[in-house]
């Protein structure tokens, strides 16, 4: 890539996070950057590559960007200190964004998370009042229960031809019927708050962030459900103030992995010109169906077609 630069950062309190900053290696920068974040306990580099792929396509844009390794995972040490999870994370993210506004004088951002790191992500943009937008893909999920019933019924037909749904039913036969597997899921590994206090927890960070005119991007991939009519992933959550205040946007040609060319494609084209949108504060180009409340619109983009909520 000629049209960026990428730079190995040691940074955080006792120099053990690890991240790539790239940047645009001529023109014009813009006054935004980006926090690209893990996925589970993946590299920095994200699935398939895609934070790489990702960074490169928003340098070309005048976008800087940081892929970074929260602590104990990818190539950055444990952290010292005895911090829950998430309050590491936020400390973490919070660094990156400390050495990028003094590398570059960046003191806007925007996060992107695929997955768990769009839990990280929303936790950044609460407590910190420099993140200005969140793009959290495959995130929160709150399925009701005809999307639930919905899902389970489509996942049990699919099982008996599909190789992945095959592997995963034994790997949970498995662990069901074998000790030494169940005693290798160690309690103390893992252990994830309840679906109260991770909705309690989500309704609290985004009335705080939206308050804050946060901008607000909830990308769904086709793979966790098949179908999504009203805005499904939001569950209770569909007529809260703050649900008006978001972008929402269901692709079913996106798979959660980014494993297809074409869906890494279409994941990179709408996070780039999103962040972009964002960066230069201006409003979605759908704006005008907020008139009709739970209305779709489509665009085509990069010859795909996707179905876009509009915003109130």
């Amino acid at each position: 890539m000629t049209d960026t630069k990428e730079t190995p950062v040691q940074f955080g309190p006792d120099g053990s996070l690890i991240g790539i900053v790239t940047t645009p290696s001529e023109g014009p920068m813009e006054p935004v950057a980006c926090v690209l974040l893990n996925m589970g306990a993946t590299h920095r580099v994200g699935p398939r590559r895609i934070n790489v792929k990702l960074a490169r396509r928003l340098a070309s844009h005048g976008i800087s960007t940081i892929r970074m390794d929260l602590a104990g995972l990818g190539d950055s040490r444990a952290a010292s200190g005895s911090e829950h999870y998430r309050t590491q994370a936020v400390l973490d993210m919070q660094g990156a964004m400390n050495l990028m506004g003094t590398m570059l004088g960046v003191r806007r951002f925007v996060v992107i998370g695929l997955c768990s790191g769009a839990a990280n992500g929303l936790a950044l943009a609460a407590a910190d009042s420099r993140v200005v937008g969140v793009l959290m893909f495959d995130g929160y999920s709150f399925l009701g229960r005809r999307a639930l019933w919905e899902r389970t019924f489509r996942r049990a037909v699919a099982a008996a031809t599909n190789p992945a749904m095959i592997e995963k039913t034994g790997r949970w036969l498995h662990r069901k019927f074998s000790a030494k597997a169940a005693a290798a899921l160690s309690t103390d590994m893992f252990e994830p708050d309840s679906p109260e206090v991770i909705a309690a927890t989500f309704r609290r960070a985004m009335t705080q962030t939206v308050e804050r005119n946060v901008a607000m991007l909830f990308l769904y991939s086709g793979t966790l459900t098949v179908t999504d009519r009203n805005r499904d992933q939001l569950g209770p959550f569909v007529n809260e103030p703050f649900a008006k205040q978001i972008e929402y946007v269901f692709d079913p040609l996106l798979d959660h992995s980014l494993t297809s060319l074409a869906s890494q494609e279409t994941f990179m084209t709408i996070a780039s010109d999103w962040v972009l949108r964002v960066a230069h504060r201006e409003t979605p180009p759908y704006a005008s169906a907020a008139s009709r409340p739970g209305g779709l619109t489509s665009t085509i983009r990069g010859g795909l077609a996707l179905q876009r909520d509009a915003v109130a």
